[in-house]
């Protein structure tokens, strides 16, 4: 005789598993691609139906590819007189580049292996802006 009940022993079958997680998990991964991953991160965000961890992978996302463009775009624009400079401007380019994608595959990964996904300095900018809004909500009226 077992101590755990018939219940506790069962087995979960594959017509018993959540379908939601699985779709979640692949618009994550789509979210997650390197530069396309732009257009099913603004869907997930615009459309209400998405799913709290979805919302949050995609802004992730977004910023991830901000950041990548905006430095990108600030190392265009910067004047190359002589062979040297331009080696130098096109290697940082290719470096932010190879970042980029390197760190929206490692966080595919991690979302692989069902660990978060965030940004430490997304996540600071969130708790500020959370505590701002409870320190104006407890404000006294004069």
């Amino acid at each position: 005789m077992s101590r755990y009940s018939k219940r506790d022993r069962q087995i979960e079958t594959p017509d018993q598993i959540s379908r939601d997680s699985t779709k979640e998990r692949i618009e994550m991964f789509f979210c997650l691609m390197p530069i396309f991953g732009l257009i099913p991160s603004a869907i997930a965000l615009v459309r209400q139906r998405s799913s709290r961890k979805v919302r949050d992978v995609s802004q992730v996302a977004i910023a991830l590819m901000l950041t990548w463009a905006i430095a990108y775009g600030a190392m265009g624009g910067v004047p190359t007189e002589g062979a040297t400079l331009q080696v130098t401007s096109e290697l940082i380019k290719a470096t932010l580049s190879s970042g980029y994608f390197s760190l929206c595959m490692y966080l595919m990964y991690r979302l692989y292996r069902h660990q978060a996904i965030a940004l430490p300095w997304l996540r600071v900018m969130a708790e500020l802006k959370q505590s701002r809004s409870i320190k104006r909500d407890q404000k006294p009226d004069n």
